[in-house]
Parts: C-alpha cells; sequence; structure tokens
C-alpha cells in the first residue's frame, strides 16, 4: 500500500483547517493562541481513512504571511497538495506564494478547493473559479480538479473524498534509499517517555530499536519507540507521518530542521550545489552574492548564492549555483529547496539540490560548469567518474560515494565494474576505486623522485617503502600506498624487492673501483664478527670520502650490513648467527639474561645491548623483569 501525505496550502482563514476537520474529524489547531485568534499558527497533523482502509496522513500549514516560515518547513514532506481558496475572497496574496512554493517544491498532484461556498452566490463562484484557472496556468495545478466545497453545508466533501483517493492511488512508488531520513518538524517530551520528535518519513524504513543519528550534529541515538498516526508501530515507511521517541536525548538538545536518518548515510556541509531558479512574476532581482534566506527539508537557513556563469537572475531565469550556508545541514541530491529575500522577506525563488557535499567552486570555472551538468543530467556511470575525480585523495568506499553523491547504491558496484575495464576507475581494491587521472597523478610522482633518488644514491637498490609512503602523502594510509605502488608495478613502472623500491628498469652499476670498496667493507665486517668498530670509526679509519660512504650505505640498503643502532653495523650472516644462538638460549632457560648473551656470543656488552634492543624493535623478542624472551610468532622485518 501507498503512504502518502496531503498538504494544505492557502491564505489565512480560508478555512483549511476546518476542512480537514470536516474531512477526518480531526482538529490540527492544538495551541492556545491558535484557539484564541482562530488562525493556524503552527503546523497541524492529521489522517484521513479512505473506505479500502488506506490510511493517509495531513499536513495542515499556517496561511498567514508571518508564518510562512513555518509553512516551509511542513511543505517539504507533501505529496499531494490541496490549494484552498474561499469563495468569499478569492484568490489573495498567500494563494500565490503557496502556490509558488509548491511548483518550487516539485509537487506533481493535486486539487483545489474552493471553500465557503455557502456564503457567496453561484454567479460570484464562477468568476472564483474563472481567476483560479488564471492562476493555475502553466503550474501543476493547470489540469487539477477544482472542487467547490462547504463545510457548513456538508457540500462537495464527498467529491473530494474521490478526487484525494484517485490521486493517491496514483502515486509513484518511491525510490529505493540506502537509509531511513527523517527530518524534523516538531520536538516536545511526555511524560514516563522522555524526547519526541515528528516529522515525514522521507527516504528508507524506519524500525523501532535500531540505532540512528542526529544530524548535523552527528550524534548518535537509539529509537525506543515508533508510533504513526497515535498507533505504536514496529517499523515506518516512507510517506508515514512518525513519531519517534530517542529519550537519550534531551528537548533542547534538537531544533526544528535536524534530520534524524540511518548511520552513516548522510554528510554534514556548508555548501550545496544546485540549479536554481527564479519565480516568472517576481519583481525582485537575485544577484552574485546575494545574502538569502534557504528553505530545505525542515530547515531554515541564511547563506549566500553564488552564481556560477552570470551575475544576477531576473525574473523566469535560472542557472547553476552554489550555496553557501552559514551553518551546517545536511541534504541528498534531488531535495527542493525554497529562496526568500533577505530583506524584504519575500519569496524569489527555489532550486534543487544537484550535489550535497560539493567542493568549493570558482565563478565561470568551465569545469565547475561541466561537473554541474553531470550531476543535473548525467548517467550513474559519468557521475560515479566524476565523484571519484571530485575526492581525489580521499579513497572512499564505492558505498560513502554513494552516499556522498545520492547514487543508487545497488548499481554503483557494476558501474565502478564497467569503469575499470574502460580504464577511467583504478580498483584498490574490492570497494575502493579511484580516478585514473589520480593513479597517473600518484605514479608521475613516484617514478619523479625515484629517478632523483637513483641520481643521488646510484649503488642503493632503491628507497624503503616506508619513505616511498611517506612522500606520497600516505604514510597513515599504508594499505593504499601499497595498493598504488603495487598497480604501478603491474604496469611495469616500479619493481620493489627485499622492501627496497626502484624504477622498473634501474639497475645498480658497480664500476672497478666501487667494487673494490664494496669487498673491503664486507671483507672487514665478516672478519670483524661480532667486535666491529664504532661505524663513525670506522668511516673515518678507512675511508672519508663521499664515494665510500656511499658504497657503505648502498650495503646497508641491500642489508649486507646491518644497522643495529647509531653506534653498530654488523655482517647479515652474523645477526643470523646471533639470532640463532638467542634461539638456542631460550630453548633451556625461561629468560636470556643480557650478561649471558654476551657471553654466548663472546661480545661486548654494547654489542650484545644493541643486538637485543634490534631484536625487541623488530618483534623477534620480547624484555622482560628479568632479561628477554622469544615473542610468539615473531618475524623480523
Amino acid at each position: 500500500m501507498r503512504h502518502v501525505i496531503i498538504g494544505t496550502a492557502g491564505h489565512v482563514d480560508h478555512g483549511k483547517t476546518c476542512l480537514i476537520k470536516a474531512l477526518t474529524g480531526i482538529d490540527t489547531d492544538r495551541l492556545k493562541e491558535e484557539k484564541k485568534r482562530g488562525i493556524t499558527i503552527e503546523l497541524g497533523f492529521a489522517y484521513l481513512d479512505f473506505p479500502d482502509g488506506q490510511r493517509v496522513g495531513i499536513v495542515d500549514v499556517p496561511g498567514h504571511e508571518k508564518f510562512v516560515k513555518n509553512m516551509l518547513a511542513g511543505a517539504g514532506g507533501i505529496d499531494v497538495a490541496m490549494l484552498v481558496i474561499a469563495g468569499d475572497e478569492g484568490i489573495m496574496p498567500q494563494t500565490v506564494e503557496h502556490l509558488d512554493i509548491l511548483s518550487i517544491l516539485g509537487i506533481q498532484k493535486g486539487v483545489v478547493v474552493i471553500t465557503k461556498t455557502d456564503l457567496v452566490e453561484q454567479d460570484f463562484l464562477e468568476l472564483v473559479e474563472e481567476d483560479v484557472k488564471e492562476l493555475v496556468k502553466g503550474t501543476f495545478l493547470e489540469n487539477a480538479p477544482i472542487i467547490p466545497v462547504s463545510v457548513f453545508e456538508n457540500k462537495g466533501l464527498d467529491s473530494l473524498l474521490s478526487v484525494l483517493k484517485s490521486l493517491c492511488d496514483s502515486f509513484p512508488k518511491r525510490k529505493e534509499a540506502s537509509g531511513f531520513r527523517l527530518p524534523i518538524d516538531r520536538v516536545f517530551t511526555l511524560k514516563g517517555f522522555g524526547t519526541i520528535v515528528t516529522g515525514t518519513l522521507m527516504d528508507g524504513k524506519m524500525r523501532k530499536g535500531q540505532d540512528a543519528v542526529l544530524y548535523p550534529e552527528n550524534v548518535p541515538v537509539k529509537i525506543r519507540n515508533i508510533q504513526v498516526h497515535s498507533m505504536d508501530e514496529d517499523t515506518a515507511w516512507p510517506g508515514q507521518r512518525v513519531a519517534v521517541n530517542i529519550p537519550d536525548r534531551r528537548k533542547e538538545e534538537i531544533m526544528r530542521g535536524d534530520v534524524l536518518a540511518s548511520r552513516g548515510t548522510l554528510y554534514p556541509t556548508r555548501m550545496l550545489d544546485g540549479r536554481v531558479e527564479i519565480l516568472k512574476h517576481t519583481k525582485r532581482t537575485v544577484r552574485n552574492g546575494s545574502r538569502v534566506h534557504i528553505y530545505l527539508g525542515t530547515k531554515e537557513l541564511l547563506g549566500k548564492i553564488v552564481l556560477m556563469d552570470v551575475d544576477e537572475l531576473k525574473a523566469g531565469e535560472s542557472c547553476y549555483a552554489q550555496l553557501r550556508l552559514e551553518e551546517e545541514t545536511v541534504a541528498r541530491m534531488g531535495d527542493h529547496f525554497v529562496l526568500r529575500f533577505y530583506s524584504p522577506l519575500e519569496t524569489v525563488g527555489g532550486g534543487v539540490v544537484l550535489d550535497a557535499c560539493p567542493r568549493k567552486h570558482k565563478k565561470n570555472d568551465q569545469n565547475a560548469l561541466k561537473s554541474f551538468s553531470i550531476k543535473e543530467k548525467g548517467t550513474l556511470e559519468e557521475r560515479l567518474e566524476l565523484s571519484a575525480r571530485e575526492h581525489w585523495g580521499c579513497f572512499y568506499s564505492l558505498t560513502e560515494l554513494a552516499g556522498r553523491n545520492s547514487l543508487n547504491p545497488s548499481g554503483v558496484k557494476n558501474a565502478a565494474r564497467k569503469l575499470a575495464e574502460e580504464k577511467k576507475l583504478i580498483p584498490l581494491s574490492d570497494q575502493v576505486y579511484i580516478h585514473c587521472d589520480e593513479m597517473t597523478s600518484y605514479e608521475k610522482n613516484t617514478c619523479r623522485f625515484l629517478e632523483e633518488y637513483h641520481k643521488s644514491y646510484p649503488l642503493w637498490e632503491g628507497m624503503g617503502i616506508e619513505e616511498v609512503r611517506s612522500r606520497l602523502n600516505l604514510k597513515e594510509n599504508s594499505s593504499f600506498a601499497d595498493a598504488l605502488l603495487d598497480v604501478m608495478k603491474e604496469r611495469k613502472s616500479i619493481k620493489i624487492q627485499n622492501g627496497l623500491v626502484s624504477l622498473y628498469r634501474f639497475h645498480v652499476v658497480i664500476r672497478e673501483d666501487e667494487d673494490a670498496m664494496l669487498r673491503e667493507i664486507t671483507e672487514y665486517y665478516k672478519q670483524a664478527g661480532f667486535a666491529p668498530l664504532a661505524t663513525e670509526v670506522y668511516l673515518k679509519e678507512h675511508g672519508s670520502s663521499k664515494k665510500f660512504q656511499s658504497v657503505f650505505h648502498s650495503l646497508l640498503n641491500k642489508k649486507v650490513l646491518i644497522r643495529l643502532d647509531s653506534q653498530y653495523c654488523i655482517h647479515s650472516s652474523f645477526y643470523e648467527k646471533a639470532k640463532e644462538s638467542f634461539r638456542e638460549m631460550a630453548a633451556q632457560k625461561p629468560e636470556v639474561i643480557l650478561g649471558e648473551f654476551r657471553d654466548y656470543l663472546g661480545c661486548s656488552r654494547k654489542v650484545a645491548v644493541a643486538l637485543l634492543e634490534h631484536f625487541d624493535k623488530n618483534g623477534f623478542t620480547k624484555k622482560t623483569e628479568g632479561g628477554r624472551i622469544l615473542k610468539d610468532s615473531a618475524t623480523l622485518k
């Protein structure tokens, strides 16, 4: 069964609330001030039961010009509109403004209801109907039924109910969403329950007991209870009016305009990309940089409008624009918003969100304009490719890219595979893809600094992988750094051997004099065994030239020599002997003591300390209160 919200619209005192009471038996004016003044100030809610058992929600909005912002908080959830016009007054200022707002919000279905027909003659009523037909020309209500009713005489209500039923039955099935979203329009407390929030469920299904998040503050909450039209439910569906009990937050911590949604499905932002359109009959001009009121969902925001390729917009004109907000909000692509002038406060236009998490754009940037066009009209593949390009360096999963750009989550994986086959996206894992241009940039950068490295250290086999990650600014994302290097390796741009990275075609070329130095150094450390000179002393005594030091460091790079600490190096064969000796000692006693290890090797205390601390650092041993033990599953890096 489809779940639909019917909403009223129209000028103050044109009978919207009385009409709802006549249809449902529910008085939506609940405030003392509303009863006293006889006008609707806040949003009111009711429900209507059709004979076939279908129950639809009804939102009653205030019609007074002072409460347009309250009207806007309820209008965003309307599926079927009832534009209410009093037969004794006809079209009034808020009739026009409310019709504009409904059109801006993208509402497609509705009916015009002429109330108070018992107060006017038939001739006058026909004149009102003609005015209405002229008013709705070119709007979504142009071909809508016009139903005259009298609540007092109970006339026309059956016809109205029949039209409403037909409109609700024709409402299209809602699109699948990755999580639920409830823009909050009311917050209150109930004794014994705590905080209650209400709203129209826009996307996804909500379940009792579910973990959720209050956006844009990103505050985790738990849904204790759900009510739909005053009935306890385990599940709420899109298009239903919902009351949700979230007792772990105080009323004062939640505001109208906040959004209750599934965890990780919305992303707070201070910018929105969209297409903006100015009303055809406004006398106002919207200029680039104008400060405006923005109504999005149930939230009222202040912000600046940046027109992307024009300096101003006049009546009936539209363009791409970026809204720069003064506070954070959340949205999804396809959400509609209303723009009102900052001063005087009147509706001038609105638009639709094309990107709810955009980058900051410069005016007249051709690349930005192209991206707007793709966001508005592009295929899933085009939008996914653009998203990967615009989130350069983020390494977002496909799930997060889909969430940030309101892409169909069920189709993203296949789209990514198709783009990978076309070499437009590069897979780093099953879930992470980056744009080919980003991959090329990393590859060029890596090849550049490796080439410089080889020129500086021609005898070294390559750069250590940790240093490569650091040069790529990916030390904190080592798994992605390694995935990037694997792609470069497959492309034969680089090679990786023994933890060293080099250009694919690079080979160490040793000259005759350098070969002699290599043999000399290697022979010395083999002869020295566990009693080498301090490194600084050895270099000073045996060869202080730059070339000799380069040859020496190349042996460290190839791990022929092992640097134990800043003072000592040792030949790799003796390092392995030291490890084997420790294993032998550990097999015979629960702990290996420094002095015993020193005597076992026949080395100085300083060298024994350097060896053991190197073992600790590389996970081969573990220090205890009395000595050292072998670390479980230890392997030297």
